[in-house]
C-alpha cells in the first residue's frame, strides 16, 4: 500500500469515528433527520477524500494515459461533490446546513491534518531533478 493510500484510509477511519460520535450527539439534540443529513455529508466527503489517493496514484504514474486519467479524476471528484450535495439540497430532501457541515468537517480534516502530514512525512515527493524553493543546489562539472 502506497503512502497516499495509507494516509487517506487512515484519516478516513479517524474521521468516520468522529462522525459517528458527532452523529450520535445530533440524534440526541436534533433528531434522526439532521443526524442523517450530517452523516450523508460526511459520506460524500469521505468518498472525495479517498478519491484523492486515486488521483495522486494516477498522476504519479509514468504513462501519459495514467496522468490524463489522473487529471480527469481530479475534475470528476469535484463534479461528484457538486452533484452529490447539490441534488439533495435542490430537492430539499433534508437539512442542507447539517449536510454541508458534515462535508466541511471532512474537508477541514483533510486540509488541516492530512496535507501538512503528507508533505512533511514524505508522502508527497518531488519529481527527480526538481529542487525545492530556497534549497541550495551544488553542481560540479568534471573537467
Amino acid at each position: 500500500m502506497t503512502d497516499q493510500w495509507r494516509l487517506a484510509l487512515g484519516y478516513a477511519l479517524r474521521v468516520s469515528v468522529v462522525a459517528v460520535v458527532v452523529g450520535a450527539g445530533l440524534v440526541y439534540v436534533y433528531g434522526v433527520v439532521v443526524a442523517g443529513a450530517f452523516e450523508y455529508g460526511v459520506g460524500v466527503g469521505l468518498v472525495s477524500l479517498i478519491s484523492t489517493a486515486l488521483t495522486v496514484t494516477l498522476l504519479t504514474t509514468s504513462s501519459w494515459l495514467g496522468r490524463g486519467c489522473g487529471v480527469g479524476s481530479f475534475f470528476l471528484r469535484y463534479g461528484f461533490d457538486a452533484l452529490a450535495l447539490g441534488i439533495p439540497a435542490f430537492l430539499g430532501l433534508w437539512p442542507v446546513v447539517a449536510m454541508l457541515s458534515g462535508f466541511t468537517m471532512v474537508y477541514l480534516a483533510e486540509i488541516v491534518l492530512l496535507v501538512p502530514r503528507a508533505v512533511a512525512g514524505g508522502a508527497v515527493r518531488r519529481a527527480p531533478g526538481s529542487e525545492a524553493v530556497g534549497e541550495l543546489v551544488e553542481r560540479r562539472a568534471k573537467i
